[in-house]
């Protein structure tokens, strides 16, 4: 078992002193930085828009669009990670550093994370850019409406939110920073980072995209829908997302407070049938707690992993790297375990509706939002869930054996 210890008295040693850059010498770096910022957008952009743009017209839509969506998941980190990198040799963060260091309050611990956030939180530019490579051929795919500036709107107002919770999260660590240098401070702060996101994730979802009330007759036929499947929401909302044909519904908040989010397209779409199967498949997940066991594997096998690297636990006669490497592993396992709540979530939907309710649910959504029925085993460990395909025919086999 790991043994929590404090570091060493001398594990974090003092950086000697160093003359502060020149204010034009710290303009001419965050120039230089931004240069190279915008030069990795363009690569970033162009080498998306060149890949997704062989699948236009592609008779399968939706084994184009995985494909597509495949390339981003990889290649947007990896823009972000090169002009991540790109602006930091060119001396972004001294640049940041220094200017936030010159406002009032810049050398408080607020100033300190306003500096870090605004280091980090730049090169996202590159991330955004090569989605927009990529987004005219996943707009002809999909065959929606929805405008480049719409898109923009939505994805400013997510960063924003996002941005706001790291500003929070870095002061929030920068004041605890004695405390983490222990194995048992870091953890805690681990743990109750988690925890509060979880907890406050319905506020963090209407911060971060457009919702809205139900209408009186939205409210009164979810109403029904929930009561059909002994589901009682303590907030509901919906959001605007009809122009993308995005079709989707869940669950958010601790039991007792869970919060029902709706997009309105599903709404649209789905007959009372489908959506009774739906909103059945959603409640079956809060009621196993599919994404409270999922944040805990997770965050927990990264935390746990990332204090064997930094040396804050350790595991007798085992090297830190070793130990770390089968925290992950032991991750991975737990993730693939996790699966099975998702087959308990749809057995739960298929004893409040039926079998034929929650399968034809189940395609409508595949359909609805061009999503694959199959995927592999890397797909099912990073959502904890097995295909549509396996899900489907597990609730065959269970209907067959009663």
């Amino acid at each position: 078992m790991p043994a929590l210890h404090p570091l060493p008295s001398g594990a974090f040693p003092r950086a000697p002193a160093v003359r502060q850059p020149s204010a034009s010498a710290s303009t001419g770096d965050a120039v230089t930085a931004l240069g190279a910022l915008a030069a990795v957008s363009v690569v970033a952009a162009l080498a998306l828009f060149a890949y997704s743009r062989r699948f236009r017209g592609a008779a399968d839509a939706t084994a184009a669009l995985t494909r597509i969506r495949r390339a981003l998941r990889v290649g947007l980190p990896l823009a972000y990670v090169v002009a991540l990198v790109a602006m930091a040799a060119a001396g972004w963060l001294g640049a940041v550093d220094a200017a936030a260091g010159r406002l009032p309050g810049g050398e408080s611990a607020v100033g300190g994370a306003v500096a870090v956030v605004a280091g980090l939180t730049a090169p996202l530019v590159a991330v955004v850019a090569g989605y927009f490579g990529a987004f005219p051929t996943i707009r002809d795919l999909r065959a929606v409406d929805v405008s480049a500036a719409a898109v923009a709107v939505r994805l400013a107002r997510y960063a924003a939110g996002m941005v706001a919770l790291l500003c929070v999260v870095v002061v929030g660590v920068t004041l605890l920073g004695d405390s983490l240098s222990t194995g048992v401070g870091f953890f805690g702060v681990v743990g109750a980072l988690l925890v509060s996101v979880w907890v406050g994730s319905p506020w963090l979802i209407r911060l971060t995209q457009s919702t809205r009330a139900p209408t009186d007759a939205e409210r009164e036929r979810l109403d029904r829908r929930c009561a059909d499947v002994g589901f009682d929401p303590h907030g509901v909302r919906v959001i605007d997302v009809a122009d993308a044909k995005q079709a989707f519904a869940f669950v958010r908040g601790p039991p007792g407070r869970r919060h029902l989010f709706v997009a309105d397209y599903l709404l649209t779409e789905l007959d009372e049938e489908r959506l009774r199967g739906y909103l059945a498949l959603q409640a079956g997940r809060a009621r196993v707690m599919h994404l409270e066991a999922r944040l805990t594997v997770v965050g927990g096998a990264i935390a746990l992993a990332g204090g064997l690297a930094a040396g804050l636990v350790s595991v007798p006669g085992v090297g830190d790297g070793v130990a770390a490497l089968g925290v992950l592993a032991a991750g991975a396992v737990g993730l693939c375990a996790g699966t099975r709540l998702v087959y308990r979530a749809d057995a739960d939907a298929a004893g409040r509706t039926s079998r034929e309710a929650v399968e034809a649910a189940i395609r409508r959504f595949a359909d609805l939002n061009d999503a694959p029925m199959e995927w592999g085993r890397l797909a099912t460990l990073r959502r904890m869930e097995p295909s549509l395909n396996r899900r489907i025919d597990r609730l065959r086999d269970r209907a067959s054996r009663e």
